[in-house]
This record gives C-alpha cells, sequence and structure tokens, in this order.
C-alpha cells in the first residue's frame, strides 16, 4: 500500500487540536508529513502526521506547496 507522503517546499500552517484547545503549528520548509485522514486530492482539511503530532491541514496547501513522495509501506 502507497503512503501519501509530501515534502513541503515553504512553511505551511497547521492546526492541532488537543481536547478542543485549538493551536497552530507551522510546518517548515523541507518538512515530510503523510496523511493519515483525508483525501489530498480534495478540499478541505486533512490529517497528516508531523514527528510524533497528528495534525490538521488544508489539503490544497499539500498540492500548492508540497511534493508528493511515493513510498511503499510495509
Amino acid at each position: 500500500m502507497q503512503q501519501r507522503t509530501f515534502k513541503l517546499s515553504s512553511s505551511t500552517l497547521a492546526m492541532l487540536d488537543e481536547n478542543t484547545n485549538q493551536a497552530s503549528l507551522l510546518f517548515p520548509a523541507n518538512a515530510v508529513v503523510t496523511v493519515v485522514l483525508g483525501d489530498p486530492d480534495r478540499n478541505g482539511f486533512v490529517r497528516v502526521r508531523y514527528l510524533d503530532q497528528v495534525l490538521a491541514v488544508f489539503a490544497v496547501d499539500l498540492r500548492n506547496r508540497g511534493q508528493r513522495i511515493w513510498r511503499q509501506s510495509a
């Protein structure tokens, strides 16, 4: 199964929702994120894993600011 992984070319805003205490995080350029929930080819938010956190990011930001990396998962 292929993972949906993106390498970001520029800083990108993401949202962390820990028990409704919303906070934002800025992914740095060259960050590598993996989609864990949602479809990056549609509109709206998708959930991505970055380091050890799962955050929400706009799918359009992944498409416009990132390059898809094709990796095979185990």
